[in-house]
């Protein structure tokens, strides 16, 4: 008897060690992809972002109430924080999957039974009922973590969720502050138009008057003519540049077009970027890098909650309940009834399926590392672009504004030059029509510059505001 019992144990643990030699086992490579390191790009820790409203910078009134209407209104930030809100409700749903759940039940059945069905004749055609009360409890055992790392993904994927639609409204402001400068650049450069095409008229009735008297060749007289059709063309484009700068705004803003047409008139911005002040260590606060970051720790997360697949799992659940047929008999001690079931489970014929898995979730990974990359170095060409751009736009308002003072000086000598009689009016006209060119091209130099200014500090990011 006592070899019989000192070798159960042996017996009892030799089909679970075959159970567990033939449970499935992963055969997919860990993920190939890595990182860039934001370190060997230059990019540190920023101490300072840039301001959260930073178009707030441009003392404009009409804009902050744009931008701030924007904020409010846009669908574009009603799907980013749907999207946000859904993301953080399955990260609850995930939290909630695990450790210990008890629920509690009460139901009341009354039955007939058969006449013609196998009870015996004293229970064929009677009424009974059953009145149960009770709890039901189960708890799952996270022994190799798959719960931790599916609730770390939907954390993660919530996380990312949420720095994406910090990006959206970080990127509705600088749409709606770019499109606000195209359009008050439209509007200046229109009324500039309208001058030349004036002072085109003006030079062509004076050639006329002068084909009349003998004093202009013919070939002048084309000229001046050719000069007005180009200037009445350039005022339509100019006319359509404005309208359609009208209706993004309108559209970016969410609002009426009337709406825009009742805003008061307003110069450019005085607006100076010190980019001193910035740096590309900034990129790494950038919210849409952050988003994809975390885009990757969640994958890295599936991996392992894939992984887990693999293991056993094991559940306990218990039911604790007093049922009767009488009513008066449900709180009786013998109406209790009581219940206990421990579940493994064991993946034996499921490799195929779980590898498949696991081989999706990993690629799911490498191609969330490849997008953080690619996010990264994208932000990094950005930024130098904008740092590059800005610093020739910079060099070239320097240019037109020498050159338009020039004009200007030259429109001035020869004004007085016709007022002693030593120039023609026309000779005044043309160069007084030079001095308004060189005023357009001073504007829209200074326009791009604004814009570079503010796409900078879009590629760059700022400090998040709030939601």
């Amino acid at each position: 008897m006592r070899n019989i019992h000192a070798r159960m144990p042996a017996i009892a643990i030799l089909p679970l060690s075959l159970l567990l030699a033939s449970c499935a086992t992963p055969d997919v490579a860990p993920p190939a992809a890595s990182l860039l390191s934001q370190e060997n790009l230059a990019i540190q820790p920023a101490s300072q972002l840039a301001a959260a409203n930073w178009w707030s910078a441009m003392n404009d009134p009409v804009l902050d109430k744009l931008v701030s209407v924007a904020l409010s209104r846009s669908p574009r930030l009603t799907m980013a924080d749907a999207r946000l809100r859904a993301a953080r409700a399955s990260s609850d749903s995930v939290a909630s999957s695990d450790g210990l759940r008890v629920n509690g039940s009460a139901g009341f059945t009354r039955e007939r039974s058969s006449e013609y069905g196998n009870n015996p004749p004293a229970y064929r055609g009677i009424y009974t009922n059953l009145e149960t009360v009770g709890l039901d409890a189960s708890y799952r055992f996270d022994f190799w973590g798959k719960t931790r790392a599916q609730l770390a993904a939907a954390r993660g994927q919530a996380r990312a969720a949420e720095l994406e639609a910090d990006d959206a409204r970080q990127w509705l402001a600088w749409a709606v502050s770019s499109q606000y400068l195209e359009w008050r650049t439209a509007q200046h450069a229109l009324q500039l138009l309208r001058e030349d095409q004036t002072q085109a008229e003006t030079l062509l009735q004076s050639g006329q008057t002068r084909s009349k008297h003998g004093l202009a060749a013919p070939e002048e007289l084309a000229q001046l003519q050719a000069q007005l059709a180009e200037s009445r063309e350039r005022l339509a484009r100019a006319s359509q540049r404005e309208a359609q700068a009208s209706h993004a705004l309108a559209a970016l803003s969410a609002q009426p077009q009337a709406s825009l047409a009742q805003l008061p008139d307003a110069a450019l911005p005085q607006w100076q970027l010190d980019t001193r002040q910035y740096s590309t260590n900034m990129l790494g606060q950038r919210a849409d890098i952050q988003a994809a970051r975390e885009r990757v720790e969640a994958a890295s997360a599936t991996v392992r909650a894939a992984r887990a697949d693999f293991y056993p799992d094991l559940r306990i659940g218990g039911l604790a309940a007093l049922s009767s047929s009488e009513l008066s008999n449900l709180l009786d001690p013998g109406a209790r009834l009581l219940r206990f079931a421990p579940a493994l489970t064991l993946p034996i014929f499921s490799n195929g399926e779980l590898n498949a898995r696991l081989s999706g979730r990993t690629a799911d990974y490498e191609q969330a590392v490849a997008q953080y990359n690619q996010t990264l170095l994208a932000a990094v060409q950005e930024t130098a672009d904008r740092y590059s751009q800005l610093h020739s736009l910079a060099q070239a308002e320097t240019q037109v504004l020498a050159a338009q003072a020039a004009r200007q000086e030259a429109a001035r000598v020869l004004q007085a030059r016709v007022t002693s009689g030593l120039a023609s009016r026309s000779q005044w006209l043309a160069e007084n029509r030079r001095y308004t060119q060189a005023r357009l091209t001073t504007l829209e130099t200074r326009a791009q510059r604004l814009q570079a200014q503010a796409a900078l500090l879009r590629a760059l990011g700022s400090q998040r505001a709030a939601s």
